[in-house]
């Protein structure tokens, strides 16, 4: 019997050996922002928001995040999101989604991962999620100023199919239901983040009258798309480094200020700025993109004088021309007139000579 404990001791502690080894492996994989930036750019593409900084928009038509192309899973984190998507392990485990009537759906990149950044809500029929937006704290106080339209609906017996976007039930539906509902405020903390975990596994065990597959979520060595194996989900799970400054060695430097990101990469000549007070000049591809907040103490760095010009030479002025010519063409005239004149009196005192000496001949 003490033979039997032993080994069921030992067998624990390598157990836990192994959850610890995982939770320091994924601790391990420290990043920036720029592997945001550079996985995601393929698949969509990133603007400049005056609200958030950067911000992405993927190039899936009729995209709504924890809808299209994923399904729920429970694991020993709560119920997390598996994306069909090969980008789906950063938009839906870090950051938030906010919605634009222009550009549909973008994704705030945040910094802390969960198995989902939703809220919860369920009822006798129903178990409903909702992606939670910018501001928004994991409370059920928060909840009420989620958009009826946002909610997402689906018969509790579905709730562990692969195939569960065929099951939703129509958006039209959504103001009854919510009426109806109560928020689930199943709130998990782990390593100092707090998020819902929604349903508890033995109500919904209750609910559907069969076991639910606990899987453990495990690390992937490169980003791609979230694969379930057996008892284990693995995911790209890196720990995002929040530091204000964060130099890599590809020549990429990350500056962050309150969710709003600069990058900039030198070696692609591809530069993303964005301070919520600077006022800085985006230039992807050469071109220029201005944001609308001004820094009033840089307003003088950023003017640039003024090209030194010199003062054209006025033309002549065109009466002062003429009056000129004039005066020469007067001049002209009275020279002309004075050589006739001398050469007319020449010829008058040759005719006078030749007159009196024929007077004289007489």
């Amino acid at each position: 019997m003490k033979k039997i404990i032993r080994v069921f001791l030992f067998a624990l502690i390598i157990g836990a050996g192994s959850m610890i080894s995982n939770e320091a492996q994924s601790q391990s994989a420290n990043v920036n922002f720029s592997i945001f930036y550079n996985s995601m750019k393929p698949y969509g593409r990133w603007m400049n928001n005056s609200s958030y900084g950067q911000v992405w928009v993927s190039n899936t038509k009729g995209f709504t995040p924890y809808s299209t192309g994923g399904h729920w899973a429970y694991t020993d984190y709560g119920w997390t999101w598996v994306s069909d998507y090969d980008w789906g392990w950063a938009p839906f485990h870090y950051g938030r989604w906010s919605y634009h009537k222009t550009y549909g759906w973008y994704w705030i990149p945040g910094y802390e991962w969960a198995p989902a950044w939703v809220a919860w809500r369920n009822n006798n029929d129903y178990y409903g999620w909702a992606p939670l937006s910018p501001g928004l704290s994991v409370g059920v106080s928060s909840y009420n100023s989620i958009g009826n339209g946002r909610w997402v609906f689906a018969p509790h017996r579905y709730i562990t199919s692969p195939n569960i976007n065929r099951y939703y039930v129509p958006r039209s539906r959504n103001v009854t239901i919510i009426k109806n509902t109560t928020v689930i405020n199943n709130v998990n903390v782990r390593n100092n983040v707090h998020y819902v975990a929604g349903p508890k596994r033995e109500d919904v065990e209750r609910v559907n009258h069969e076991k639910i597959q606990t899987y453990t979520v495990s690390n992937s060595s490169k980003p791609g798309r979230t694969v379930v194996n057996n008892k284990t989900l693995n995911v790209y799970r890196p720990v995002i480094n929040n530091d204000k400054t964060v130099v890599n060695n590809n020549n990429t430097t990350v500056n962050k200020n309150s969710n709003n990101t600069t990058v900039n990469k030198n070696s692609n000549n591809k530069t993303v700025r964005n301070n919520s007070d600077n006022k800085t000049t985006n230039t992807i591809n050469n071109k220029k993109v201005t944001n609308k907040k001004i820094n009033k103490s840089n307003n003088e760095t950023m003017k640039k004088k003024p090209q030194e010009h010199k003062k054209p030479v006025n033309p002549p002025d065109k009466k002062q021309v003429n009056n000129n010519r004039q005066k020469v063409n007067h001049a002209q005239h009275s020279t002309v007139d004075r050589i006739n004149q001398q050469k007319k009196n020449q010829q008058d005192v040759a005719n006078r000579k030749n007159k009196n000496s024929y007077n004289n001949n007489d």
